[in-house]
C-alpha cells in the first residue's frame, strides 16, 4: 500500500513511526509539510505540492493530519475524487461536511476512515458501526475531550489555578497554544456530533447542538465547587427518543464517589447505551502522539483488510433540545439553584455569570 501522509506535526510524526517501524509492506511515499526543519531525517518524498501527489497513480491512500478546516476538506475532497482512500483525525472537517465527504466517497468507491477523530486512542468509531447496524442506539454521553479533562484534573486533584492548569495542559501538548477550541467546547462538540450521527443514521447540524463552554467558569465558580466538597467533568451527551434528539455540553458537578470522578487527566470515557446491549463503555488515553497515531492506523488496517461498513442514513429526526435540567448558576458573586429548566433558557438569564449541570442531587 502505496501512502502519502499530509502533515508531519506531533500526530503525524506517530504514524510515520509506527508504519516505517511496523509495517513494511506500507509505503509512506510523499510527507507533504511546509516546515522543512520537521523533514530531516525522513525516507519519504518530502513535498509541498499536493497536486504532484494527486498525479501520481501508484498513491492508493491519503491520510490527511494537517487540521483545520479550508485546507484540509479541499485536500480530502480532492483525494476522494481522485478514486484514493482517506484516512483522517479531522474532527473538524468531518462534523461540519460528513453528509458530503462519505457521499463522496461511497460514490468513488473508495474509504474514508476517521477512527483517531474521537476519543484518541479509543477505536469506537468501528465497533459503534456494528451496533447501530442491529442495535437501537439511544444515548452516549462521556469525558470525550482529553484537554479539557486535564485541566479539570488538575484545579481538583493538584489543587491548580484554573491559569497554572491552562499553562501545563499547553507546556505538555494537550492543548495548543493559540487555540480556544478545547475550553470552549468546540472539539467536543465536533466529536460527539460524530458519534450521533452514526448512532441515529441521521445528519446532524453543529448549530443544533447546546454548548457551554469550560472556559465560561470562573475561580469563584470553581471555589464553590470544591468547599461543598464536590468535583467537576466537562461531559457531552446526546440522546434519541422517538423522533427527538437532545445534544449538549456543559460543565457538570458530581459527586466526589462519582464514575466520572474516576476518569482523570487525559483519559477518556464514552458509553454508549441500546436498546439489546444496555450500556458499553470505552475508556482509554483520548491525546496524545502515539495514542491518537494507533487509532490511524487502526483505520489503515480495515482498508487493507477490505472490510465494508454497510450502514445507511435512511431516519429523520428533528434535534429540538427541549430537555429540563437542575443547574449551579453564578450571577455576580451569588450561586443559585435553579431547577426544571433548557439549557437556552438557562444561557438567557441576565446578569449570569456562568452555570453547570448538577448531577443527581448532590447539590
Amino acid at each position: 500500500m502505496n501512502i502519502a501522509l499530509l502533515g508531519f506535526g506531533v500526530v503525524g510524526k506517530g504514524v510515520y513511526d509506527i508504519i516505517t517501524s511496523d509495517f513494511p509492506s506500507w509505503k509512506i511515499k510523499y510527507v507533504l509539510e511546509k516546515d522543512p526543519v520537521k523533514m530531516k531525517e525522513i525516507k519519504s518524498i518530502a513535498t509541498q505540492s499536493f497536486e504532484d501527489i494527486m498525479k501520481d497513480k501508484e498513491i492508493d491512500l491519503v491520510i490527511e493530519l494537517i487540521g483545520g478546516k479550508t485546507i484540509a476538506y479541499q485536500m480530502i475532497k480532492i483525494a476522494l475524487k481522485h478514486k484514493k482512500h482517506v484516512v483522517t483525525a479531522n474532527k473538524a472537517v468531518m462534523s461540519e461536511y460528513y453528509q458530503e465527504l462519505t457521499e463522496l466517497a461511497k460514490e468513488n468507491k473508495v474509504s474514508l476512515l476517521y477512527e483517531a477523530s474521537v476519543g484518541g486512542a479509543i477505536v469506537v468509531l468501528n465497533p459503534l458501526f456494528k451496533m447501530a447496524e442491529y442495535n437501537k442506539l439511544n444515548q452516549i454521553e462521556g469525558i470525550i475531550n482529553g484537554s479539557t479533562n486535564f485541566v479539570l484534573s488538575s484545579i481538583f486533584l493538584k489543587n491548580k489555578s484554573l491559569v497554572e492548569a491552562l499553562q501545563e495542559a499547553q507546556e505538555l501538548g494537550y492543548i495548543e497554544t493559540g487555540s480556544t477550541d478545547d475550553m470552549d467546547g468546540f472539539d467536543l462538540l465536533r466529536k460527539i456530533n460524530i458519534l450521533s450521527m452514526i448512532s441515529y443514521h441521521t445528519y446532524i447540524n453543529e448549530s443544533d447542538i447546546e454548548r457551554v463552554p469550560l472556559s465560561s467558569i470562573t475561580n469563584e465558580f470553581i471555589t464553590y465547587v470544591k468547599d461543598n466538597d464536590l468535583a467537576m467533568k466537562y461531559i457531552a451527551s446526546s440522546s434519541k427518543k422517538d423522533n427527538q434528539i437532545s445534544i449538549h455540553l456543559e460543565p457538570v458537578i458530581i459527586a466526589k464517589d462519582d464514575f466520572y470522578n474516576q476518569i482523570h487527566f487525559e483519559e477518556n470515557v464514552i458509553s454508549i447505551f441500546g436498546t439489546y446491549h444496555k450500556k458499553q463503555s470505552f475508556i482509554g488515553q483520548g491525546a496524545g502522539r502515539y495514542p491518537t497515531a494507533s487509532a490511524v492506523i487502526n483505520d489503515l488496517l480495515l482498508i487493507e483488510s477490505k472490510e465494508e461498513r454497510r450502514h445507511q442514513f435512511k431516519e429523520y429526526v428533528r434535534v429540538i433540545n427541549d430537555d429540563v435540567y437542575r443547574f449551579l448558576v453564578q450571577i455576580g458573586t451569588d450561586f443559585t439553584i435553579v431547577d426544571n429548566h433548557t439549557f437556552k433558557e438557562v444561557k438567557e438569564m441576565n446578569d449570569m455569570v456562568c452555570f453547570a449541570r448538577i448531577s443527581g442531587d448532590v447539590l
